[in-house]
Order: structure tokens, then C-alpha cells, then sequence
């Protein structure tokens, strides 16, 4: 019987998590980054800023999205319990539930900052 925590494939599956959700926490600094810097710019330098700053951070969360989708479809049959396959099913929404309490947080401090 092989134990849970030590098997090959799910402890690569843990650091991808690992990095899926770093991935993604790295948008907290990137945007608050953005968001100071046109914040100190003025008039047209504004929408130059905000138009490179838009498509950075749309290509950042595309990248965090598709990172979070792969770890979501992660399939491992060889679990032997059903406590296991339960707990297996659970973990591997953390990535994507991470990026929807971020881009929700991220929509609202912009909203309030605008």
C-alpha cells in the first residue's frame, strides 16, 4: 500500500499547485505597482501607461488562468480511498479559486480607486 503524500505523481502535482498559486499572488504586486504608477503620471502619459499596463496584465492573467486550469484538470486514478480521492478533488481548486478571490479583489480596489 503506498502512501498518500508520498507518491511521485502527486508530489508533482503539489509543487505545480505551489507554483500556480505564486503565479497568481504575483499579480497583487505587479497591479498595485500599475496602479501607483499611473496614478503619478498625468494626461497622455496616462493613457500610454494604462494601455501597456492593460495588456500586461491581461497577458499576466491569461497565463495565471491557464496555470490555475491546468492543475484544475489534473486527473490521478491510483488513490486508494475514498478520503483520498475527496481531499485530491478539493486541492486541486485552490489555483482557481485563488485567481477568482483575486481578480474580484483587484476589480474592486481599481473601481474604488478610479
Amino acid at each position: 500500500m503506498k502512501a498518500f503524500f508520498l507518491l511521485d505523481e502527486l508530489n508533482q502535482f503539489h509543487w505545480a499547485m505551489l507554483k500556480s498559486v505564486l503565479l497568481i499572488l504575483s499579480l497583487l504586486p505587479i497591479s498595485e505597482g500599475a496602479l501607483a504608477l499611473w496614478q503619478t503620471a498625468e494626461g497622455s502619459s496616462q493613457i500610454m501607461i494604462g494601455f501597456f499596463v492593460l495588456s500586461l496584465l491581461s497577458a499576466w492573467f491569461v497565463v495565471c488562468f491557464l496555470s490555475a486550469l491546468k492543475t484544475t484538470v489534473w486527473h490521478h486514478a491510483d488513490l486508494i480511498s475514498k478520503y483520498e480521492q475527496f481531499l485530491f478533488k478539493a486541492y486541486r481548486y485552490v489555483p482557481m479559486l485563488c485567481l477568482s478571490t483575486l481578480v474580484a479583489y483587484l476589480s474592486l480596489q481599481f473601481s474604488v480607486s478610479l
